[in-house]
């Protein structure tokens, strides 16, 4: 990831904890990291930075990660997801306010949250190569969207309760596994 895309990335996120979406325009953020070109046009182009930047952030915080099962594995990376997404908890609750009030947004970025999940598939090193491979994707991006919702009325910064949430639904998603594939 480019140095001055992160600072737009962290900038959206820091102006999101305290203005609401529709509150912020492209150009205040632009301005305030000193970027005059760039290829970022929209504010949902922000959304697109805001996805990559996690997903570098991921990759940063996994690389000591020790080789285990892929259920433990994937519980790591995905925790790690969360943790992120803890640090910046204010910013991306009003990023999930805003695509939930718009959907077709959201759908927009389907394809971004399935790049990400290939990542964390990756990094958990579970195979979702084949057939096989993209029904496990599909039900990886399924897990981790219901263990979203968890995190989202996770009020503990310790995040017991989505740990707890993604561990079962980790271990369900196992068992359905055994069942069809």
């Amino acid at each position: 990831m480019i140095e001055f895309e992160k600072k737009i990335a962290q900038q959206t996120l820091s102006i999101l904890k305290k203005k609401s979406w529709n509150t912020f325009s492209l150009e205040q953020v632009l301005k305030s990291v000193k970027v005059k070109k760039t290829n970022i046009k929209t504010k949902f182009d922000l959304l697109k930075l805001i996805s990559k930047y996690v997903d570098y952030l991921l990759i940063n915080n996994t690389k000591t990660l020790e080789n285990s099962s892929s259920k433990d594995m994937l519980f790591e990376v995905l925790m790690a997801r969360f943790d992120i997404l803890e640090v910046n908890r204010k910013a991306f609750l009003e990023i999930y306010k805003i695509l939930k009030k718009t959907p077709q947004q959201f759908i927009k970025l389907l394809p971004i949250f399935l790049e990400s999940m290939i990542i964390t598939a990756e990094l958990s090193k579970y195979n979702v190569n084949g057939l096989k491979g993209t029904i496990r994707l599909k039900g990886l991006m399924l897990i981790y969207f219901i263990t979203f919702f968890q995190w989202v009325d996770d009020k503990d910064s310790s995040l017991e309760k989505t740990m707890t949430a993604l561990d079962k639904n980790l271990d369900q998603a196992e068992k359905l596994s055994k069942l069809f594939l």
